[in-house]
């Protein structure tokens, strides 16, 4: 040992020493030893390796955590970070291709005075086979109310871990005055990327295509192109985008339809900038970690294009990570105009990595646009702000949101209405149960 300011009588003390900061091993070198200490040391590696705050990580003793993945969460830094996420490998696996996620086929959102509402639900789900749809508030759970003391048994009956689960459901539904009773057994759902694309006509003669796009996966691709396809086809005026459900997904499809949208103005030009932490260098300055919007899809077919000077995007709190993305890469090029309510504020960016059991997604890198802008952790503001009271269903052009757009797309300006809006809105996160937050803000689809 070495005793530190020590001197003898008459003398000074020297100053103090700082302790050494702590190396922790490679990821690789403690990966796959599955067991609970085992996989603790893994996870807090992993963090100090690729996790963006990195070196702002409180430590925490690991034996205070029953799991790797309550440990994990112990480890961010939530003043920063509502977005890291730890899942079972087959959930997390299922969830990154595309092709399901265990769940009834119901989306849920707050709404500003924090109710519990449907936002949409996926056809052909054991929620569109009971008519529980959009607007739906969930009053009643398994016969509880929503409380701090059954917030748990909520949590776990709305967002089912296992196919199978069965659970009961008092709903009140849109300009309805009594609740009925539904009973729902989780599934393995498939999400449909694109259920809507129209051709709207104002009574100006113009054509408005109107795209709902609801995830970024894989699997959107090919509808995605083939809704730009058939807008260009229409010679369409003025695009509206529906993403007030769209929590991201794959950046590659995010930067396809930025392609399509603005057609050759943009092609070939810097969509977004991705870095990383301190750590690694390599990864930032590589050329790879700049994207350009591209020609071709994945299989190298020739990308319909439209090549608009503006684009209107409906946006909700729900609306974050690669949809966010669409907007700022678009903005140096494209007037993006935004109508609805603030966006979710994730400029980062996660890759999925699974030890032993367990998946993980630390949010390790950021984005930035070909103007360096990014950093939009407050999300993007509209344009015009809207109150979506999801009482119609969407595609019906006196809906709020999409009526928005199309009083804006014919007048120039926002509608009268959007001072009341902008007065209403608030953030959905502000008092909403904890739990339940997190679950609301957890990625659907990746």
């Amino acid at each position: 040992m070495v005793l530190v300011g020590c001197g003898g009588g008459g003398g000074g003390s020297s100053a103090p020493v700082s302790p050494p900061a702590i190396v922790f091993p490679p990821p690789s070198s403690l990966a796959n030893i599955c067991t609970p200490e085992g996989e603790k040391a893994w996870v807090r590696s992993y963090m100090d390796d690729v996790y963006l705050w990195s070196n702002e990580i409180v430590d925490v003793n690991a034996a205070s955590y029953a799991t790797p993945s309550d440990y994990f969460d112990a480890l961010r830094v939530k003043s920063k970070d509502k977005f890291s996420f730890s899942l079972p490998n087959a959930q997390m696996a299922a969830m990154a291709s595309g092709s399901g996620a265990v769940s009834y086929g119901a989306v849920y959102t707050l709404s500003p005075d924090h109710r519990i509402l449907v936002a949409y639900s996926e056809p052909n789900t054991p929620a569109s086979a009971v008519g529980l749809g959009r607007g739906a508030q969930i009053v009643n759970v398994n016969g509880a109310a929503l409380t701090p003391a059954t917030e748990p048994a909520w949590n776990a009956a709305l967002f089912p871990e296992a196919a199978g689960q069965t659970n009961s459901f008092d709903v009140l539904d849109p300009g309805a005055s009594v609740t009925r009773k539904v009973t729902l057994t989780s599934a393995l759902v498939t999400v449909t990327p694109v259920p809507q694309a129209q051709v709207i006509t104002q009574s100006t003669g113009k054509k408005v295509g109107y795209l709902v796009f609801n995830a970024h996966i894989a699997s959107a691709e090919a509808p995605l192109s083939a809704a730009i396809a058939q807008f260009a086809l229409a010679k369409i005026d003025d695009l509206v985008l529906d993403l007030r459900d769209n929590p991201g997904g794959e950046q590659s499809i995010a930067a396809e339809l930025g392609a399509m949208i603005g057609g050759a103005p943009v092609t070939g030009k810097t969509f977004l900038k991705i870095a990383f932490n301190a750590k690694h260098p390599e990864k930032t300055n590589d050329p790879s970690s700049t994207v350009a919007f591209p020609r071709t899809d994945s299989t190298g077919q020739t990308l319909p294009t439209l090549g608009l000077p503006r684009v209107f995007v409906l946006t909700s709190g729900i609306t974050a990570s690669s949809s966010e993305l669409v907007i700022n890469g678009l903005k140096p090029f494209v007037t993006v105009i935004t109508i609805g309510a603030t966006t979710s504020g994730k400029p980062y960016g996660e890759n999925f990595v699974t030890n032993c059991a367990t998946s993980y997604a630390a949010m390790e890198m950021s984005a930035t646009n070909s103007l360096g802008q990014g950093n939009y952790v407050n999300g993007f503001a509209p344009t015009c702000a809207a109150v979506d009271n999801l009482d119609l269903p969407l595609g019906q052009t006196n809906e709020v949101l999409l009526n928005a757009a199309l009083s804006y797309q014919t007048t120039g300006a926002c509608p009268a209405s959007s001072a009341q809006a902008k007065q209403q809105i608030r953030p959905a996160q502000d008092g909403a149960p904890s739990d339940l937050l997190k679950k609301l803000l957890q990625p659907r689809h990746r």
